[in-house]
């Protein structure tokens, strides 16, 4: 393939070599040259890439001295992606046809810094630094060129010289941050922070009311590892502009990194109400916070309050309103999260990010039926991705709509390969060669989810299968193996199929607690207990570890304690089991007798 082919030199030269003597006869080979040449320029203009390829190539095989002709093949080889010009050989063979041009023509300072740019990317740094020297001596007055020398210069490990490259612009343009950050990275390179702090200080010396050159400074000394400073120089760049967001947020950053949390809750909403950032850059930085408040769920009035704060602001913004939906749906409060989303709907109905959120908050309040009507109304609205339809069928599930599920998963399925079954098994492995990586994926995917809901509507042949489906796109679903393993042994099914199969997703992921406690459980089927308490212990201490614990593992490992003859510990663990899920009739009377009972 063939890339997008640069403007040569504001245009393809058109003229004779400069190799050429005045009133010597042009050679046939040189007059073919130019024809080709000339053919490639106008396939070019027209944007015809490769027949412009096969002329210039023409061209320069004709007159290899033609450096016209020899800069636009090499350019466009340059270009090309494949194997046979990207090789190192081909690639230095390229840069000699572009490298005759240029210097032939060293006044051109377009495709001489090209050229200079792909030496640099080929590690040619000394041929890099012979251009943009040349353009610095050719063109004394065009400055960038001391800035791009700088950075080849630093590459080539010779900071000396890159930092006067930088002293040269800056006599000429002006002090600058975006220079001064430069230098004080070179410095910092060259383990001379003495060098870098002072550069620091010029920048602020050039213009000693500029807010931005302080927090620059503060910010160096906070890489040095100086705090005091650090603090010092915010709080100066925040005198100088008591307005000024940027030193808000500086000083916010630096009361986070000490763990001063007060204060840092003090910047962050001085600066939310500054009027130096717009509405997307202070969601920008509400995002970055509200995660730290959700770090610490121990509080959570601090978002509650900045929320007040920026609604105030904003009360009919619908990225505000997202944002605060979010932050309920993380805290728990998906009542006050559905109605926050529900004014942003209101407001731009388009927004389908809106209506996901608005199904998932209903979603986990198991709200099947309002999670369906949702995304009717949306259908109304907004073309319905592949993610609102999973989630359908999921509230389908919920509502043990069977139909409507399956409909759901048919219409996923069959976009991706229309003759697909639902529930018969799939044998044909040339559907596997027809596939995508990405459709073999989602089609496990989808065949997994088909047979959860299979299974949760008591159609066990159906789901089973649909498992078998899930496999046969790809063996290796986790998920899948741990489901249908444990679905297995939950209603007395092949337990040597089940082992096979959670031991592959538990060697994939060792450190799952989901997986560990269907291994411990397929074990304790098989009346393996000692080692069931093994892997059951594990499971325990990764959720434990993940927060992630669940009833049914503290129940599972009761059960396994019981049979390991340790009946006190098999209670508590009952118990624990009972408390987070207190209506488990099963459970009850476990705890009650303190004995092990079958469902």
């Amino acid at each position: 393939m063939l890339g997008c082919l640069f403007m040569l030199g504001g245009g393809l030269a058109f003229a004779s070599s400069g190799k050429e003597v005045a009133g010597n006869p042009v050679s046939e080979n040189r007059l073919k040259a130019r024809y080709y040449y000339l053919e490639g320029a106008m396939q070019n203009a027209q944007h015809n890439t490769l027949e412009a390829y096969e002329y210039f190539k023409k061209a320069y095989l004709t007159d290899p001295t033609y450096v016209e002709a020899a800069h636009a093949y090499g350019s466009m080889r340059l270009m090309i992606k494949t194997e046979a010009v990207q090789n190192p050989l081909e690639l230095q063979r390229s840069m000699r046809m572009v490298q005759e041009y240029v210097d032939t023509y060293p006044g051109d300072s377009y495709e001489s810094r090209f050229y200079a740019y792909l030496a640099t990317q080929l590690d040619s740094l000394s041929e890099a630094i012979r251009i943009y020297e040349r353009l610095d001596s050719l063109y004394p007055k065009e400055t960038l060129n001391l800035v791009q020398l700088a950075d080849v210069y630093m590459a080539d490990h010779n900071p000396t010289m890159a930092i006067n490259a930088l002293t040269r612009y800056e006599k000429a343009e002006g002090k600058s941050p975006q220079v001064s950050l430069k230098k004080m990275s070179i410095h910092l390179t060259a383990g001379d922070t003495v060098a870098a702090v002072n550069e620091a200080s010029a920048l602020i010396d050039y213009n000693p009311k500029e807010p931005a050159y302080r927090i620059l400074k503060g910010n160096l000394f906070e890489v040095i590892g100086n705090n005091d400073s650090t603090l010092t120089y915010y709080k100066q760049a925040e005198q100088l502009n008591p307005a000024s967001g940027m030193a808000k947020i500086s000083l916010a950053n630096y009361y986070k990194n000490v763990g001063d949390s007060t204060a840092y809750d003090e910047k962050m909403y001085e600066a939310l109400l500054s009027e130096d950032f717009d509405l997307d850059e202070k969601t920008s930085i509400l995002q970055e916070y509200l995660q730290t408040l959700l770090n610490d769920s121990s509080d959570t009035s601090r978002g509650d309050y900045l929320f007040t704060v920026l609604m105030e602001q904003y009360p009919h913004e619908p990225t505000v309103l997202d944002l605060s939906a979010r932050y309920s749906g993380a805290k728990g409060d998906f009542k006050m999260a559905e109605e926050q989303i529900g004014y942003a709907i209101d407001l731009n109905p388009s927004e389908v990010n809106y209506w996901g959120q608005l199904m998932r908050y209903q979603l986990a309040e198991d709200r099947g039926k309002d999670a369906m009507q949702t995304y009717h109304r949306a259908a109304e609205h907004i073309n319905i991705p592949d993610g609102l339809k999973l989630m359908y069928a999921t509230a389908a599930s919920i509502e043990k709509n069977t139909k409507a599920a399956e409909d759901a998963y048919s219409e996923l399925i069959h976009a991706i390969e229309p003759t697909l079954p639902l529930t018969d098994s799939i044998t044909d492995r040339s559907i596997l060669s027809r596939l995508s990586y990405d459709g073999l994926m989602r089609l496990s995917t989808y065949y997994n989810m088909l047979g959860d809901m299979y299974y949760q509507a008591d159609q066990l042949k159906q789901a089973f299968r649909a498992y078998d489906n899930s496999l046969f796109f790809y063996p290796q679903n986790q998920m899948t193996l741990n489901n249908y393993a444990y679905f297995l042994t939950e209603t007395g099914g092949d337990l040597d199929k089940a082992l096979e199969m959670i031991k592959e997703a538990v060697a994939a992921d060792p450190e799952n607690p989901t997986y560990l406690d269907t291994y411990a459980w397929v074990l304790f089927k098989r009346k393996e207990y000692a080692e069931a308490l093994k892997y059951q212990q594990q499971a325990i201490e990764a959720a434990i570890k993940e927060g992630d614990d669940a009833a049914e593992f503290y129940h599972h490992y009761g059960d396994i304690l019981f049979m390991n003859h340790q009946p006190e510990d098999a209670v508590e663990n009952w118990k624990k089991a009972l408390e987070m899920e207190p209506d488990n009739a099963l459970l009850k009377k476990k705890v009650t007798h303190k004995t092990f009972f079958f469902e």
